[in-house]
């Protein structure tokens, strides 16, 4: 692996970024981050060009199913759009600050709005796999965070409203006008992984609050928002914790299924922010 995807400086950055300008015919507005099996679901909406992340020096890269490894440059409702499918995990090996390398390099292309998917387990009892969750607020259960040993000026990040409300009530009224009755809000908890939750670990988790529980997300948040970007965050519930075994096959195939009704949101969000 080449050395800078380890610890990319901001001359890395500022090379991939102009790499993604270019392809964008400008400074992007809005970037996405597409979670398991989520990387195709915006096709029907948008002609993207991709690039794979092998040309994009900064970008740590580890295989996964579900994450195809590019970024995808596009116009959407005349907004211009990348879309990251495939994020990699702490759980790879990765630290906080390499998981968040995707946000660093989507604020210096010009991106003010940050759009993050996952795939997750519920806690909430009323929740059923095909669900989606608009995150209202998360909790960082991962075990770091990516402002440890960031050198910033000031590190005390504001996370009252880490996701923003108005873009929730913009996917909620799209929700509306399209009929579906399947989308939640709630509390995601961000936990290390890669293993899923043990019976006593869910019953600790919903008694704290959460709604769904998954191994990504917080991190990419907690950046955008020290960068001054607005956060939109979906979750794609795609098992019930402590229902029979879950599998990662499961996850990939409720997130094939439920993609398109996921994509059909973020596409009307950007179309009215």
């Amino acid at each position: 692996m080449n050395p800078d995807r380890f610890n990319p400086n901001d001359d890395t950055i500022a090379k991939d970024a102009s790499t993604i300008e270019s392809a964008a015919g400008g400074p992007i507005d809005i970037a996405i981050v597409l979670g398991s099996g989520l990387s195709n679901a915006l096709a029907a909406h948008a002609d993207f060009t991709s690039i794979t992340y092998d040309r994009l020096l900064g970008i740590p890269v580890a295989p996964l199913a579900g994450h195809a490894g590019a970024a995808l440059i596009g116009t959407m409702h005349g907004k211009r759009v990348v879309a990251f499918a495939g994020r990699v995990h702490m759980y790879q090996g990765f630290s906080a600050a390499q998981v968040t390398v995707n946000v660093r390099l989507a604020h210096a292309a010009g991106a003010k709005t940050l759009i993050v998917t996952n795939a997750a387990g519920a806690l909430n009892s009323a929740y059923r796999a095909g669900d989606l969750m608009l995150i209202d607020d998360h909790i960082n259960l991962m075990g770091s965070n990516p402002l440890v040993g960031a050198r910033l000026d000031n590190p005390f990040t504001d996370m009252m409203h880490a996701y923003d409300p108005g873009m929730r009530g913009i996917a909620k009224d799209i929700a509306t006008s399209l009929g579906d009755e399947r989308v939640r809000e709630g509390v995601y908890a961000g936990l290390l992984g890669p293993s899923y939750e043990t019976p006593a670990e869910a019953r600790y988790l919903r008694g704290i609050g959460a709604d769904a529980v998954g191994m990504s997300t917080v991190f990419e948040t907690i950046l955008a928002r020290t960068l001054g970007m607005k956060v939109f965050g979906v979750s794609l519930i795609t098992n019930v914790v402590g229902a029979p075994e879950t599998t990662h096959a499961e996850v990939m195939h409720e997130a094939n299924l439920a993609g398109p009704r996921l994509a059909a949101i973020i596409d009307g969000v950007i179309g009215r922010i």
